[in-house]
């Protein structure tokens, strides 16, 4: 029986050996594993604000499309409805309003008495016929309307032979038929074939139909109704300090093209500011001129960079120097700003990498 306790203590004890041992490299296993998981986990995400500074006060340059938008105020004259007269009386025989609403100088909308009459503007009203020889402001501007839409002529300003055949095709071209054209004399301009339109090209309204009876130079009974529009658009005064380039508003949603003088002149784009819901809004009755205002931007976007303000060295005026991390000044100009960062123009190729902050670099750029 003594032999037998002892035995059995002895398993006991080794049993117990056994576990502490087992727990022991378990522990250090596990403590091993730790560190090497610890050791990786520092590796792999280690803050870039703890990396190697190697980089530091480097920045990459990265292009991006500006287009220098600016709020500007334009006074908007409209312009009031109005009435084109017939140059004859008689009843219509003819009439083909236009689909759009707009009459063009050139086209043919009317037949009195079986005639055809040409819609036409020119600078100066058409208030008399004309003949080999004659000379003034009418024919000038007669000659001008006639090589505008293509058919060429003589720029004199004495009504001769290459005058009348330009006016002579043009209306051949609307007359529709051969007798129809052959009421046009040799050597003559007759105002009563010409509908005289204020402009070149004018949203309006047909008022005469088809079978009534006209009169000539009458506003009882006019050919077009011109609808109360917009006659002119111009800025106040044009931003200091713009990009200089090609420039357009934006009108509605749209862009439309502005001289560098402030003058918005293309006439779809009174058509459209005639329309906007801003403009027409801000309208008071009686008032000839509105102001209002829309985003004037250039039309095709350049190129800058966006660096922090202490990028910039050397900076006089809008002019100054970026520095490349290998120390070389490269000119600048700023363009803008925007959400805090300041907009650049570089000179030549950009550098891949600018000194965030090069402190009082000499702005010796190349």
């Amino acid at each position: 029986m003594f032999v037998f306790r002892s035995k059995a203590k002895n398993t006991r004890a080794r049993r117990r050996v056994y576990g502490v041992g087992f727990v022991s490299v378990c522990m250090v296993a596990c403590l091993a594993s730790g560190m090497g998981l610890a050791v990786g986990l520092e590796h792999a995400a280690t803050p870039p604000s703890l990396a190697s500074a190697s980089d530091a006060g480097s920045l990459a340059l990265g292009s991006e499309e500006f287009d220098d938008a600016r709020s500007l105020n334009v006074d908007v004259t409209a312009s009031p409805a109005s009435g084109v007269a017939f140059p004859v009386s008689g009843r219509v025989t003819f009439m083909s309003c236009p689909a759009d609403g707009m009459v063009r100088s050139g086209s043919h909308e009317y037949d009195v008495d079986g005639t055809p009459l040409v819609s036409l503007h020119t600078a100066t009203p058409l208030y008399r016929d004309l003949a080999y020889g004659d000379k003034g402001d009418d024919v000038a501007a007669l000659q001008d309307e006639l090589a505008d839409l293509g058919y060429g002529g003589s720029r004199s300003g004495v009504f001769d032979w290459a005058t009348w055949d330009a006016w002579r095709r043009l209306y051949s071209a609307n007359a529709g038929t051969v007798a129809a054209a052959a009421r046009i004399q040799q050597g003559v301009f007759s105002r009563a074939l010409a509908v005289w339109l204020p402009a070149g090209a004018m949203t309006v309204s047909c008022a005469a139909a088809l079978g009534s009876t006209v009169t000539q130079d009458s506003s009882d009974s006019p050919a077009f109704r011109s609808l109360a529009g917009v006659a002119s658009v111009k800025a106040a005064s044009l931003p200091d300090g713009r990009i200089q380039g090609e420039r357009v508003v934006e009108i509605d949603g749209k862009d439309y093209p502005i001289g560098d003088d402030g003058v918005i002149s293309d006439a779809t784009a009174l058509r459209a500011m005639a329309g906007w819901a801003t403009y027409t809004g801000a309208r008071k009755d009686g008032e000839d001129v509105t102001n209002v205002t829309v985003t004037y931007k250039l039309k095709t976007p350049i190129g800058v960079y966006s660096v922090p303000a202490s990028a910039l060295t050397g900076l006089k005026g809008s002019d100054g120097c970026v520095v490349s991390t290998d120390g070389t000044s490269v000119k600048a100009h700023v363009a803008g700003s925007s959400l805090g960062r300041t907009l650049v123009t570089i000179d030549g190729k950009a550098p891949s990498h600018i000194k965030a902050d090069p402190g009082q670099a000499a702005c010796d750029a190349r």
